[in-house]
């Protein structure tokens, strides 16, 4: 049985806003209690400066993550990075994670593109972790330069077969979870939307 859609207001302020928002407030508390109101106003202030430093970042973001999922056929993404991609779909989106440049407000737009299209959850691991431990423009522009051929080739030996190993684990862990744009996912979410629904 399909779970009713639910309205972006209801996707915005669901159970992790409320546990973060939770947080927060006993924090601020905690900063009243212990350093003042002054000190509240403080970190409010230092809050807003950052929000106003990422916003740009995010929207532009999020303008690839449409522009992305716009431009990519589903049919496309499931046969190359779906469930039923095999080792190949774990295979490319570890690549393609290595060879994506910039920080999180590039990769986690795209990773959410590449979901809202049909690609499979261990394709996707693969590409955050071969993104966050392989990044190719990283090793080059920082670890080569600062670090050394020696210690970089030691590092990446260490860690070369981790987004692999990562996205199959991923796609072992028998837990289904709904996601943005998605009715559900997991092992039978593919046959049971192939098969359709009673």
């Amino acid at each position: 049985m399909r779970r009713p859609k639910r309205s972006r207001a209801a996707e915005a302020f669901g159970p992790s806003f409320w546990v973060f928002a939770g947080f927060a407030g006993i924090a601020a508390w905690a900063v009243w209690e212990l350093k003042g109101i002054g000190a509240v106003g403080e970190a409010l202030s230092g809050d807003l400066d950052v929000l106003l430093f990422l916003l740009p970042r995010m929207i532009g973001g999020m303008l690839l993550a449409g522009l992305v999922q716009a431009i990519l056929p589903p049919d496309l993404v499931a046969k190359w990075v779906g469930e039923d991609s095999g080792l190949r779909g774990i295979f490319i989106g570890a690549v393609v994670g290595m060879l994506t440049p910039g920080g999180p407000m590039t990769s986690f737009p795209i990773v959410v593109a590449f979901y809202m299209s049909g690609a499979d959850r261990g394709a996707l691991v693969a590409y955050l972790t071969g993104w966050s431990l392989l990044g190719f423009h990283r090793t080059l522009v920082w670890e080569l330069p600062l670090l050394g051929s020696e210690f970089t080739l030691y590092r990446i030996a260490a860690v070369i077969a981790l987004p692999i190993l990562a996205g199959l684990i991923a796609r072992r862990i028998p837990l289904r979870a709904v996601g943005p744009g998605r009715e559900e996912d997991g092992p039978t979410a593919g046959s049971r939307r192939a098969g359709g629904e009673a």
